[in-house]
Parts: C-alpha cells; sequence; structure tokens
C-alpha cells in the first residue's frame, strides 16, 4: 500500500478519535489530567513563565501582536518580490551590506515564511479569544500562551537566521545538510509548541459554560492537531527519506491547516456581528467533515505515484471544493441576516469579504492545481499566482478581521479609527484580486506564446508585472494602516469596550404604587441622574400595574404598553423555566452572557434556549423573537429589556389568576 494512504488514514483516524473525546470526554481521568495539564502550563519552565501575565486576554493578545509584526514584514517583502520581478536591479544596492541578490528566490522563500507565520499567528490568536469567550473569558493559562507565542517567532527566527550564520564557518557541501537539520528541527519544536496550546484550548473547553462546542472551537482543535500530527511525520518522513510522507505533510501544513483556521475565526467573527446563529447546521457539517478528508485545491505539487493513486488525488481535488463552497455560502447567508452591522464592522467586513472571493480563487485553483497534479504543465506559473494570490488576499483579509474583531474583544477596549480600519479593509480586497488577476494575465501572455512554437516571438510582461506590484502597493499600505489601529485601540486613553460609572442613558423613570430596591432600579439602568416620577397609575380592567417607562437612547418607551403584541411562546415558556428552576432573571443573564459584554446576541440567546430545552428555533425564526424582547432596536438583548419583556409575562400570567 501506498505511504501516502497509510499516513492519511492515520490522520483521519487520529482526527476522529480527537472529536470523539472532544465530546464525550474521558471519563473520571478528566479532573487528574487537567489538574497535571495546568500544572504544567502554569509552572514549567520554572521562573521564565512567571515573567509573563496571566490576565485574562493577555495570551490572545500576545499571539495578534506577534502576527502583526510578522505580518508587516510579508507585506513588506511581497511588494519587494513582486516589484524584483519586474526589475531585476532593484536591489543592487543592498550589496554594499552583504546582501546577496541574483533571481529573487531567497526574498520569495522568506517572504512565505513571514506570511505563513503571520497567518498562524493571527488566526490562532483569533480563535483563542472566541474559545476564552465561553470558558468565563479567559483561557485555562494565559501566561502559557503568551510564553509559547515569544518562544514560536525565537523559533521561526532562529530557523531564518541560522542558516544564513553557519554559512560563513561550514563548507559548501554541508550547507544543504545544515538546511535539512534545521528544517526537522523547526517542525519539532514548533509542533511541541503547538501541543502546548493544544492542551491550554482543551483545558478550557472542559471548562465552558455550556455543553455544546462552538464551532470556532472544533476547527481550532482539528487545525492544531492537524498541524502537530504533519509536523511529526514530517520529521520521521526526512530521517527514512520517504518522499511521499514530506509530501503528505507539507500539503497538510499548507493546505487543511490554515483553511480550517480561516473558516474557524470567520464562525466567530461573523455571527458575532450580526447576532444571529449560523444560518445552516447541515452545511456547517460538511464544510467541517469534507475539508479534513479531500484535498484543497491550493499550493498542489505534481505527483510521482502510480496511475491509481493519481486519479484518486483528482477526485479528491475535486471534492475538495465542496467544503470551501458550503463554508463560503454558510457564512455569507449568515451575514446577510444583518447586513448593516457587517458594513459598520470592519472586522466582519473583512471576514464577509474573504468568504465572498474564496469560490472564486478555489475555481482558479482548482483548473491551475489539476494542470500541475498530472504533470501536465499547460498553464505555466499560473497555479503559484493563484495560491499567493488567494493566502494574501483571503489570508490578509482574515488577518485584519483577527485585528479588527478579535484584538479590541481580548482588550476590552472599543477598536479606534474604524474608518482607517474599514479603508483597510478596501485595499487589501481591491489590491490583492486586482493584482492576482494582472498577473495571471501576464502569466497567460507568457505561456500563449511559449506555446505558439514560434522561437523569433518573444512575450513582454515586464506592464504586467508592474502593475500588479503597484496593485499589490496597497495591501502593504493596508497593512500599515491596521499595525496602527491596533496600536491605537490597545492604548490606555482609548475607551472601555463597556464604558463604566454612574452615568445612564435613561433621563426619566416613572414609579407608582408597590416596592422595589435600588438593585432593581440599577439593574434596569437608571443613574444617579436619572429622573424618578412617582405617582403615575393605569387602570386595565380593574386590575392595577404598576407602570414603569423609561427613557432608552433618548425615546420615550412604556414598560408594559396597552396596545402590546403577542407575547411569543418562547418568553412564556423562558418565564416558566425560570420560576420552576428558582432562578432569577440576573442570574440566568449573567449565565449566558459569556463575554460579561452586558448584552446577549441573537446566537447565545438561541444556545440559551436550546440548553434549557425550551425550543431549539433556526435562524430565520429568532428574528422575530429579538424582535419582541429588543427594545432600542439594535440587535441585542440587555438585562433591562429581558427583565422588562419576562415582568410582562408573569404581571399578565399573576392576573389571569386573579381573574
Amino acid at each position: 500500500m501506498e505511504t501516502v494512504l497509510i499516513m492519511s488514514g492515520l490522520l483521519v483516524a487520529t482526527l476522529l478519535i480527537t472529536a470523539n473525546y472532544l465530546v464525550k470526554g474521558i471519563g473520571g481521568m478528566s479532573a487528574p489530567l487537567q489538574q497535571v495539564g495546568l500544572f504544567l502550563l502554569n509552572k514549567a519552565p520554572a521562573g521564565i513563565i512567571d515573567l509573563f501575565s496571566d490576565e485574562a486576554g493577555s495570551g490572545s493578545k500576545t499571539w495578534i501582536r506577534f502576527g502583526m509584526v510578522w505580518f508587516l514584514l510579508a507585506s513588506i517583502g511581497a511588494f519587494l518580490g513582486l516589484w524584483h520581478s519586474y526589475d531585476g536591479a532593484a536591489l543592487d544596492s543592498l550589496a554594499s551590506i552583504g546582501w546577496s541578490y541574483d533571481d529573487g528566490s531567497m526574498l520569495t522563500d522568506y517572504t512565505n515564511v513571514f506570511f505563513n507565520t503571520a497567518l498562524n499567528y493571527m488566526l490562532v490568536g483569533g480563535a483563542l479569544v472566541a474559545v476564552s469567550r465561553t470558558a468565563q473569558g479567559r483561557l485555562a493559562s494565559e501566561k502559557s500562551a503568551s510564553m509559547v507565542a515569544l518562544l514560536l517567532t525565537a523559533s521561526t527566527a532562529a530557523y531564518l537566521v541560522l542558516p544564513a550564520i553557519l554559512s560563513f564557518v561550514t563548507l559548501d557541501d554541508e550547507a544543504a545538510l545544515i538546511e535539512n537539520i534545521t528544517n526537522v528541527s523547526s517542525l519539532v519544536v514548533g509542533s511541541l509548541l503547538h501541543a502546548a496550546i493544544l492542551i491550554n484550548v482543551l483545558i478550557t473547553v472542559a471548562n465552558r459554560a455550556s455543553d455544546n462546542i462552538a464551532p470556532t472551537t472544533w476547527f481550532l482543535v482539528l487545525a492544531l492537531v492537524a498541524k502537530i500530527f504533519a509536523g511529526l511525520i514530517a520529521f520521521f518522513g526526512e530521517l527514512a527519506d520517504s518522499t511521499q510522507t514530506v509530501w503528505m505533510a507539507e500539503h497538510v501544513l499548507t493546505g487543511w491547516v490554515p483553511l480550517a483556521l480561516i473558516f474557524g475565526l470567520a464562525y466567530h467573527v461573523i455571527p458575532y456581528t450580526t447576532g444571529s446563529p449560523i444560518w445552516s447546521e447541515s452545511m456547517l457539517k460538511v464544510n467541517m467533515a469534507l475539508l479534513f478528508v479531500t484535498v484543497p485545491p491550493f499550493f498542489m505539487t505534481a505527483a510521482t505515484s502510480a496511475e491509481l493513486l493519481q486519479n484518486l488525488g483528482a477526485i479528491l481535488l475535486t471534492l475538495g471544493m465542496l467544503p470551501l463552497f458550503a463554508g463560503s455560502i454558510n457564512l455569507l447567508v449568515t451575514a446577510k441576516s444583518n447586513a448593516a452591522a457587517v458594513v459598520k464592522s470592519p472586522g466582519a467586513f473583512a471576514a464577509t469579504g474573504a468568504m465572498l472571493l474564496i469560490p472564486i480563487y478555489t475555481i482558479g485553483g482548482y483548473f491551475t492545481s489539476m494542470d500541475v497534479f498530472v504533470g501536465l504543465g499547460n498553464l505555466g506559473t499560473m497555479a503559484s499566482t493563484v495560491d499567493q494570490g488567494f493566502m494574501y488576499t483571503v489570508g490578509g483579509l482574515m488577518m485584519l478581521a483577527s485585528v479588527f474583531t478579535a484584538y479590541p474583544l481580548a482588550s476590552g477596549k472599543q477598536l479606534a479609527n474604524a474608518s482607517n480600519a474599514q479603508l483597510a479593509v478596501w485595499l487589501t480586497m481591491i489590491g490583492g484580486l486586482t493584482s492576482t488577476i494582472v498577473r495571471l494575465m501576464g502569466d497567460f501572455t507568457s505561456q500563449a506564446v511559449l506555446n505558439s512554437g514560434v522561437e523569433e516571438a518573444v512575450a513582454s510582461t515586464g506592464g504586467f508585472l508592474l502593475v500588479s506590484s503597484a496593485l499589490y502597493y496597497l495591501c502593504a499600505i493596508a497593512a500599515i494602516m491596521a499595525a496602527l489601529v491596533m496600536i491605537r485601540t490597545g492604548t490606555r486613553g482609548n475607551a472601555d469596550a463597556v464604558a463604566t460609572g454612574a452615568t445612564s442613558d435613561i433621563n426619566a423613570y416613572s414609579l407608582v404604587e408597590g416596592t422595589t430596591t435600588i438593585r432593581t432600579l440599577l439593574s434596569r439602568g437608571v443613574g444617579i441622574d436619572t429622573e424618578l416620577k412617582v405617582g403615575h397609575t393605569e387602570d386595565d380592567s380593574g386590575a392595577t400595574i404598576i407602570a414603569v417607562s423609561a427613557h432608552l437612547h433618548n425615546d420615550e418607551v412604556t414598560e408594559f404598553p396597552a396596545d402590546a403584541k403577542e407575547t411569543p411562546e418562547e418568553l412564556v415558556m423562558l418565564a416558566d423555566y425560570l420560576s420552576e428552576s428558582n432562578q432569577s432573571i440576573f442570574q440566568f443573564f449573567q449565565s449566558i452572557d459569556l463575554d460579561n459584554s452586558g448584552t446577549v446576541d441573537g446566537f447565545e440567546f438561541q444556545r440559551a434556549l436550546k440548553d434549557a430545552d425550551i425550543a431549539n428555533l433556526p435562524p430565520w425564526e429568532m428574528g422575530a423573537l429579538l424582535e419582541a424582547v429588543d427594545l432600542d432596536g439594535d440587535g441585542k438583548i440587555n438585562l433591562p429589556e429581558l427583565d422588562i419583556a419576562l415582568t410582562m409575562i408573569r404581571s399578565k400570567q399573576s392576573s389571569n389568576e386573579e381573574e
């Protein structure tokens, strides 16, 4: 049997075992293993880990910050590489400082490492924010996550610098050996460091507030397992000189892992912003399951195996488009449920733009990858152009989504300079897509002339390369703008995400007969400057109702309007559930407000109703339920709004019992 089939079977089996234990746990060994894992995360290595902060969100912020540094290097390096393709003498001036430059391959290799490192940092950091929101707003060990981020950067820097340093003290015939040892060592160290993050995530998930596992958690865990597995089999493949094993490991690291992280972050950013649950659970399962059993149509290399294996690979490559289409469509429809919120949020807009471009790049990647896989070579360098365009455009947009949505959540700050952030998204989307198209035109021209068979014909692609590099300059500018926005977002002077203090936007509050407490008034949003009106009553069919009016967002709102619409059945069932379980509205709201933001979006409310066995509503029915509770029309539910809705239901029930 072919080695690649054995390795593929082992990887799929490992993912299935991980998924099984993630859902069912490991029985009585769960608590002891958690204690051992926490001890290792918080105490090892002794002395060094105590240098890092264990503040909530610090680990995720560290990952995103390091990612931004690598993102800047990658964007600048990519622009220089494109410009050097147009003008081969563009960087000759650097020879004065010892820079040896020939065909530009060195800069290209370094830039690819920069970008892959940045993508890994940004997407993992954004996913860690989503995971922490499901478990009291923090990871199991924030300082361990920060330390791993630092060590991973040190490992990557060593991987880039050591071969160049050792080349001055070694012979030429030893250079290849040194490079091989460095590559293998980097894979092993990277796998061990990501194993620490995996343990951190698993312990965090074990302490989640809900029994359900979020899609982002699924994608992150499976991506980490695949990354660790691929790093280890690449190490053993190099030792055993197994070409197929190394080939498979490279495609897992460049295909499955980044795509899983891209979708994982998108499944957090878009539903969080829209306040709506994911449109289709079925398409989510197709997206997740097929992604790890098919071949992604990107970064493909020629297969030199038997014809049967090539045919099987071609079939899996064709099926590899299905999970990408399923995830893209699912998230686009979810974004459509609250398009206004998506357009206003730069992070969600970037993620939605990435999902919109994925089908375009998937189709182009399929045809170019198939040409490379079967060894035809009819499309020349188009496959490389599509692959780079996909990662720098879609990957760049997802990194912006992490910076503009996940980073403010981890920092507890509002996004600074939202207009600049929105401009950065547009620059990345336009610059990346148009640069890819123009360069493809140049590749097509060169290949057409080459296939013409006319020896005197010469293809002039300099103009295409010039325009392509100029357009990609927009992406480099966008990366710099994103870095500035991130710095300003994390500064002390920037506003907190949830303002605290004695101020209130409720200007007037009416009280009548009955009793209340200061705590109750504060929970309704009353501040020290709110005007209290006492002594107003309303008569409704002989029953006296305490009328409470509040000026919410400068609009007069009556808590018990006379012409109220019919109360949704799910709210009545929720009121009964709270009475039967002896929970106060405050306790229930606090249990479902996982990120302590003071508001609950549609996805969190839908999950709360499902966990309480009240209702499992589809996304298209949640809108009416939210509208019945959401008084200020912001698409989210706060404590006063939920208190008003449930109090009105209980008042009606009491009135009916008296009658």
